[in-house]
């Protein structure tokens, strides 16, 4: 009843208006009046028309706009979340659903952090406070467990809205990533396993011969530990190097320089280094390998294998001595003295310390140790 009321009071005020509308037309009014009055009305109902065009065109271009924005908001690369303050999930897109491997349906008024795993919850926890604490966008590396099995790496990118009533949330799958990361680290475990173990010694130099690093093996080999090695070259060290014939080595002309200069490897050099420090000769063959950054020809480093063949060469000019020789050297190896030699051998004491110290010399061997180490190595009867 009061619905019909209303309607007829509704309908009782229009026709009073209808009324003082006539009163007001009864004026009496001019033909030119009067065709003006319709011009304007019939301008009036033209620019109506056109509006509602524009307002039409308007709405279905909001409509398309919102479409797309839909598509792009579900389907984008990145999972997007809307957060509350406590956590809870209000909104999220089908990429973060999918991501999660939950139906969207079923996401809405969930605390996030139940996706995160117990490791992870409490860094998760102090970051939402501190985006709705800051203004500015912050970020986070977790893993997510994913409801049907599986973790996924996560890293997220927060700012919370300017009234700090919830946040915007950007997931980005980098599990890929972290794999790689992961597998180059297990690599490098290797790499440096291999290099600490290496027999072979290793030295990286920069491109103007500075050493870089040594492993354990080339510091043995050298007899110089890598604190007094690094940063330093060849000549910096004073470590006096020769060719078989004796001759100098000039620095310029280590296998590591040229392969610097050329760009290419230079492999199974032979070369005598001489350390101060201990006092001791050594015999290297070297291998020098050039490396170079992707899109460059001209290296970046030398990595130089250092292989001791100071017994090889020992046991060639063991081969090269004389009978006489080789009889006073096996009463070297036993610890005679030069009386028991001379006597032996039918020598002057002079004789006998002359063969000892030729020996010596010829060997490379600096102390009685030596000789008995390389006696042994020899199998000397």
């Amino acid at each position: 009843m009061s619905k019909n009321r209303s309607a007829e009071e509704l309908r009782r005020q229009a026709k009073k208006r209808q009324q003082k509308s006539k009163q007001d037309i009864t004026t009496p009014v001019s033909s030119d009046e009067a065709y003006r009055l319709i011009q304007e009305l019939e301008i009036h109902q033209i620019e109506l028309e056109m509006q509602n065009e524009e307002l039409q065109q308007a709405r279905s271009e909001l409509e398309q706009t919102l479409v797309k924005y839909t598509d792009l908001y579900d389907f984008a690369p990145v999972g997007y979340f809307t957060l509350d303050q406590s956590g809870v999930i209000i909104n999220v897109n089908l990429t973060g659903s999918r991501m999660l491997n939950v139906e969207r349906s079923r996401i809405s008024n969930q605390y996030f952090e139940r996706f995160i795993i117990t490791k992870y919850r409490s860094d998760f926890s102090a970051f939402l406070k501190k985006v709705f604490r800051n203004h500015d966008q912050e970020t986070i590396e977790i893993v997510i467990q994913k409801e049907k099995g599986g973790e996924l790496y996560a890293h997220l990118e927060a700012s919370a809205s300017e009234n700090k009533r919830e946040c915007q949330v950007a997931l980005v799958d980098i599990t890929l990533q972290k794999q790689s990361e992961q597998k180059l680290q297990e690599s490098e475990l290797k790499y440096r396993s291999l290099y600490e173990t290496l027999s072979q010694g290793v030295l990286y130099q920069a491109p103007d011969g500075k050493i870089i690093s040594a492993n354990p093996a080339a510091e043995k080999i050298l007899d110089t530990p890598i604190e007094q090695m690094q940063g330093k070259t060849f000549k910096d060290i004073n470590w006096l190097t020769i060719h078989e014939d004796g001759s100098n080595f000039p620095e310029e002309t280590h296998p590591a320089m040229v392969a610097l200069r050329t760009g290419e490897t230079v492999e199974n050099v032979v070369m005598g280094v001489y350390a101060p420090q201990s006092g001791r000769h050594r015999w290297l063959r070297i291998t020098a390998v050039p490396q170079f950054t992707p899109g460059n020809d001209k290296p970046y480093q030398v990595f130089t294998t250092l292989e001791n063949i100071s017994q090889i060469k020992r046991m060639m000019e063991f081969n090269k001595l004389t009978p006489r020789e080789k009889e006073v050297f096996k009463f070297l190896a036993r610890g005679k003295g030069r009386q028991i030699i001379s006597e032996a051998l039918n020598l002057s004491p002079k004789t006998a310390d002359k063969h000892k110290e030729n020996l010596m010399q010829k060997l490379n061997l600096l102390t009685m140790e030596d000789v008995v180490e390389f006696s042994k190595l020899i199998n000397l009867d």
